[in-house]
C-alpha cells in the first residue's frame, strides 16, 4: 500500500512514458486517472495539455534529451518553462 501522500511506484514511469511519446490525449488521461483536478481542467482544449507536456518535460532531468525541442515549442509561442507562469 502506497503510504498519504506519496506516489505509487509505477506513478513517474507512466508519466515519463506519456511525456516522451508527446501524447496531449494521454497527459489529459493520465491527469483525470492519477491525480485529483477539478474536473472543468480536462473541458480544457488540446493547446493548454500541450503547452503542460512541454514545460513537463522541461521540468524533468530524465527528460533531458527532449529539453531543448519543448523549450523551442514553447518559445515559438510565447510560454517560458516555468510551471508557474507563461
Amino acid at each position: 500500500m502506497t503510504p498519504p501522500g506519496a506516489m505509487p511506484a509505477d506513478y513517474d514511469a507512466q508519466l515519463r512514458a506519456v511525456l516522451t511519446a508527446r501524447d496531449w490525449e494521454g497527459l489529459r488521461d493520465f491527469t483525470r486517472a492519477r491525480n485529483e483536478v477539478p474536473e472543468d481542467v480536462f473541458d480544457q482544449p488540446q493547446h493548454f495539455w500541450d503547452v503542460l507536456l512541454h514545460k513537463l518535460t522541461c521540468s524533468r532531468f530524465d527528460l533531458v534529451d527532449l529539453h531543448a525541442e519543448s523549450r523551442a515549442w514553447l518559445a515559438e509561442r510565447g510560454y517560458t518553462t516555468d510551471l508557474g507562469g507563461y
